[in-house]
């Protein structure tokens, strides 16, 4: 069963079985260098020019020896226990589950290795004709899975014994495995991708008239009013604004405004703010006013835009940042002050009360924040 060769450095190095074997043992690269070194040093006729002194025995080094040496080193009980088990390592007889005994050898991976291209050659019904040589494979196969996957060696498909082809063979699971993973990985993907498409409209904000029933500076933060806005609901929402170096707090107490109640709940300095005020902001950031309801609103009311009355916004989770950030770019006051949204069409679609636009006081063309 094993080869008695004498090769090159470059062809040693390269040779399927010494592959098999270093990958079973898990040598690193420069573990095995180190081996092939310390061999070129006591056969120093091992040179690459040696390839053409095929037939001289002089100082070359063959696999077997070097496979044999790195086997006593790692692995003492791989050669065989016995001078019985040693001489079944090139005895075609195989009558216990691996060549030597019952636990893999060097002789087994050695010899898969030189007869892996025969075994795929092999047709079914060879295959069954050999039946004890065939299950000696596949079970060298499988207990060497991973290292003749490394040494590049194909995998065979068979069940032991009868050479039925398997479905799959481990190498085609796993495989199947990695795809069908790629493919959950893909659809994902591509459901992101198809959320993120749907066209962010101003129609997902959830926009009511509210009224602040209480203000007070921010404890913590000089630029921040801490208030309490009633929108509707059975308590009134706790809402911080960045409003004092614009509004006065007087002109803040019971002031009609617009809340947009499906924001993520913000801490500022210690505080949970759990709406937003809308306000527009002027073309020179200077000025800043509140976005007011017409006059007859309630608190509690819906603010919604104009050709967008019939579309309710989604209050099972909290409005998205990047939808937030696709619909901001869109809101401003025009030259009225009045507040709306601009389409990617450049058409104006105002914001309406039970019908009637909101307005700022005196910012046109500003920006609604």
């Amino acid at each position: 069963m094993l080869r008695i060769a004498k090769m090159s450095t470059s062809a040693l190095q390269n040779d399927i079985a010494l592959k098999v074997v270093s990958s079973y043992f898990k040598l690193s690269p420069e573990k095995l260098d180190d081996y092939v070194a310390q061999h070129k040093l006591e056969n120093l006729s091992l040179d690459d020019s040696s390839a053409s002194q095929e037939g001289s025995n002089t100082g070359t080094l063959g696999v077997n020896t070097l496979l044999t040496k790195i086997s006593l080193d790692v692995k003492p009980e791989f050669l065989g226990s016995s001078p019985e088990q040693q001489a079944k390592c090139v005895n075609n007889d195989i009558s216990t589950k691996f060549l030597v005994s019952d636990e893999i050898s060097l002789c087994d991976l050695v010899a898969l290795a030189n007869i892996s291209g025969y075994m795929e050659t092999l047709s079914n019904q060879k295959r069954k004709n050999l039946s004890k040589f065939t299950d000696w494979y596949s079970k060298v196969q499988e207990v060497a899975h991973d290292s003749l996957v490394t040494a590049g060696i194909n995998l065979q498909s068979f069940n032991p014994g009868n050479n039925q082809e398997k479905s799959l063979d481990a190498a085609a699971k796993a495989e199947a495995k990695k795809k069908a993973k790629e493919g959950k990985k893909a659809q994902k993907k591509g459901q992101n991708k198809q959320q993120a498409q749907v066209a962010a409209t101003p129609s997902m904000l959830d926009l009511r008239v509210g009224k602040i029933v209480h203000v007070e500076k921010h404890p913590d933060a000089d630029s921040l009013y801490l208030e309490k806005i009633d929108i509707g609901e059975a308590e009134p929402r706790q809402v911080i604004s960045g409003l004092v170096n614009y509004i006065p707090i007087e002109e803040m107490k019971d002031r009609m405004i617009i809340a947009m109640c499906n924001f993520k709940p913000a801490v500022m300095r210690g505080i949970t703010s759990y709406a937003m005020v809308l306000c527009a902001d002027s073309p020179d950031g200077k000025k800043v006013e509140f976005v007011e309801p017409p006059p007859g609103s309630k608190p509690g009311d819906r603010v919604v835009f104009e050709d967008f009355e019939g579309q309710e916004p989604d209050l099972s989770s909290f409005l998205k940042k990047k939808s937030w950030e696709t619909i901001q770019k869109g809101l401003f006051t025009d030259s009225t002050f009045t507040a709306g949204w601009y389409d990617e069409q450049k058409v104006f679609h105002k914001l309406l009360v039970n019908g009637t636009p909101c307005q700022c006081k005196s910012i046109a063309d500003g920006i609604l924040k």
